[in-house]
C-alpha cells in the first residue's frame, strides 16, 4: 500500500492533516521488534470453542458455547479468556470452565448497569443544578451574558455549541419555543438543559466562570473547585464506557479522580471503579439523594452466581 493511498483511507476516518501527522510518525524509525503483517484467518464460533479446549478450558457443551459467542461476540469475551489464561503457553488455569467465564462478563454487565443508573442519577442533578445555578444569577438566558464565562473566547464556543444543540434537537419542546416565540432565539437554560448530552453539559459547565462553577461544586459537597472539575471529566468517561457496552473488569481509568482530603474521597484507588463510585456516591448524597452505589456493587460481586469473580478485577 503506497504512502499516497494509506493517507487518502485515513484522510476518509480522521481528517487530512491528521492522517499526514500519523503516517509521517509511522514511516520514523522504531525501536523493538519489527512489526508484522495481520494474517490470521476467520474463525467461527465453533472454530472458537475448539481452539479454548485446545488451550485447556473445561467446555461440557460445546453448542452451547459456540452459540454464546456468536450471540456476544469472542472479542468481548476475549479480556475474560485472558483473564484465566498463564503466559508464557497462554494454557487456561487448571479447573476454569466456560461458566466462569461468563459469570464474569454477567458480573460485568451488572456492575456497568449499577454504574450506568448512578451516573444517569448524577447527570439529571448536574444539569439541574448548572440550569439554577445560571439562571440564579443571570436570568433566564445567560447564554448571552458575557460574565457568566472564563472569558470571551469560552463564551463564543459555549454560545455557539447551545444555539447548535437548539438546532439540531428534535424534542417536541425545542420544536415549541421555534414555533412560538422569535426572541430571544434560544429558549430559557431551565429548557435548553434537557437537550443538552452529558458531555455537552460538562463543556458549558467547563466554560463558565468561576464562581458560577463554585455554585454548583457546593451542591455537590465538593468545596475545591478543581477537584470537581476533575470529577466532571472523570464521570463523562465513565459514563461513555456504560453507554458504549465497554467493560469495567479490570480496567484502570485513564482520567484519575483527584481527592478530598478532609472527606476522605475517594478511599479506593483514584484510577479504579470503586473510587469513582465512591465520589459519585458523596456528590449524590450531598445532593440529597440516597446513593449507595459502593455498597450495591460489593453486593453484586458477592453473589453465589458470581463465584468467579476476584473483587480486585473489578476495581475493588
Amino acid at each position: 500500500m503506497t504512502f499516497q493511498l494509506k493517507t487518502t483511507i485515513y484522510s476518509l476516518v480522521m481528517g487530512r492533516h491528521t492522517a499526514e501527522r500519523e503516517w509521517k510518525r509511522a514511516a520514523l524509525p522504531r525501536s523493538g521488534p519489527p512489526l508484522r503483517h495481520y494474517a490470521k484467518p476467520h474463525a467461527s464460533p465453533t472454530d472458537r470453542v475448539q481452539h479454548l479446549r485446545s488451550r485447556g478450558l473445561i467446555i461440557d457443551r460445546p453448542n452451547v458455547a459456540a452459540r454464546k459467542i456468536e450471540a456476544i461476540g469472542y472479542e468481548r469475551l476475549r479480556i475474560y479468556f485472558l483473564s484465566r489464561r498463564d503466559q508464557p503457553n497462554k494454557t487456561f488455569r487448571p479447573g476454569t470452565t466456560y461458566n466462569h467465564i461468563i459469570q464474569l462478563y454477567k458480573c460485568d454487565a451488572r456492575l456497568r448497569a449499577l454504574a450506568f443508573e448512578a451516573v444517569g442519577r448524577f447527570e439529571l442533578a448536574f444539569r439541574n443544578t448548572l440550569s439554577e445555578a445560571l439562571s440564579s444569577r443571570y436570568g433566564s438566558h445567560p447564554f448571552y451574558d458575557r460574565n457568566a464565562f472564563k472569558d470571551a473566547g469560552a463564551h463564543n464556543k459555549a454560545l455557539a455549541q447551545v444555539i447548535k444543540t437548539f438546532q439540531q434537537s428534535k424534542d417536541d419542546r425545542a420544536r415549541h419555543y421555534k414555533d412560538a416565540y422569535d426572541i430571544p432565539a434560544l429558549p430559557p437554560v431551565w429548557t435548553l438543559k434537557e437537550f443538552l448530552t452529558f458531555g455537552g453539559a460538562a463543556h458549558l459547565y467547563a466554560a463558565l466562570a468561576g464562581p458560577v462553577r463554585q455554585d454548583i461544586a457546593r451542591v455537590f459537597g465538593v468545596p475545591r473547585l478543581p477537584v470537581f472539575d476533575n470529577w466532571i471529566t472523570c464521570f463523562v468517561d465513565l459514563r461513555n464506557v456504560c453507554a458504549h457496552h465497554d467493560r469495567l473488569f479490570n480496567r484502570r481509568f485513564q482520567k484519575q479522580l483527584q481527592h478530598l482530603p478532609r472527606e476522605g474521597v475517594p478511599a479506593a484507588n483514584n484510577n479504579t471503579l470503586k473510587a469513582l463510585l465512591e465520589c459519585l456516591d458523596h456528590a449524590l448524597t450531598a445532593a440529597g439523594e440516597t446513593s449507595a452505589t459502593v455498597d450495591e456493587a460489593h453486593r453484586i460481586m458477592n453473589l453465589q452466581i458470581h463465584a468467579a469473580v476476584d473483587p480486585a478485577e473489578a476495581g475493588y
